[in-house]
């Protein structure tokens, strides 16, 4: 439950700490699905309409899917392994916009038991995340070399509901999350973005 919807800019909001907890959990259940191998996960919790628009931009849905599989394998023959995920706590959180409600699956709106189109608002987490990964240089007699990664996760959720999905498959600019939210703020500080940045740890 929100206790408090005091604004920090136009749409950014303070929230109960218990739902930051659960955008922060969420967010951490992908990387220990990545750390088992489970790089499918994330395209399973992958943002519906994010995944949609992504879709159209290689082509259609099937050609996504295979791309993304693609992916999959060529992190498994690489030898890539996710040693350590860590997500923080969300460094802002959005309440982004009131919009009708699509089935992920068929993309049809929702209904409800009277026939009306479906309204509902959601929440949007920007959540940092640290990852290490162990890949083995080919150059140096397959000696694996660890990476570190310091990035963000976005997390999006449907009011009342603590099933998150995420803004996967590729990294969305913030054209791209204005376009998917128009509502937010167009400057990263505002946004609350943390800087990214990858490292290797010898």
């Amino acid at each position: 439950m929100v206790i408090c919807a005091a604004r920090v800019d136009a749409q950014r909001v303070v929230v109960d700490p218990v739902l930051a907890e659960q955008a922060q959990s969420a967010v951490q259940k992908m990387g220990v699905e990545l750390m088992r191998g489970n790089f499918k996960y994330s395209q399973e919790r992958m943002y519906p309409r994010w995944k949609r628009r992504l879709a159209k931009r290689v082509g259609s849905m099937e050609d996504l899917e295979a791309q993304l599989a693609t992916g999959d394998q060529q992190r498994v023959k690489m030898g890539l392994i996710v040693s350590s995920y860590r997500a923080d706590k969300p460094t802002a959180f959005f309440d982004v916009w009131r919009a009708k409600k699509v089935d992920p699956d068929s993309g049809k709106l929702s209904l409800d038991e009277d026939g009306r189109e479906v309204v509902v608002s959601h929440w949007l987490a920007v959540v940092p995340t640290t990852t290490q990964v162990k890949v083995p240089d080919p150059q140096q007699g397959g000696r694996m070399r660890t990476l570190e990664e310091k990035s963000y996760a976005i997390a999006i959720a449907e009011k009342g509901s603590n099933q998150w999905y995420f803004l996967t498959g590729m990294k969305p600019s913030i054209q791209d999350l204005r376009s998917l939210f128009p509502s937010l703020p167009i400057d990263r500080n505002e946004l609350g973005l943390p800087e990214s940045s990858a490292r290797e740890i010898k």
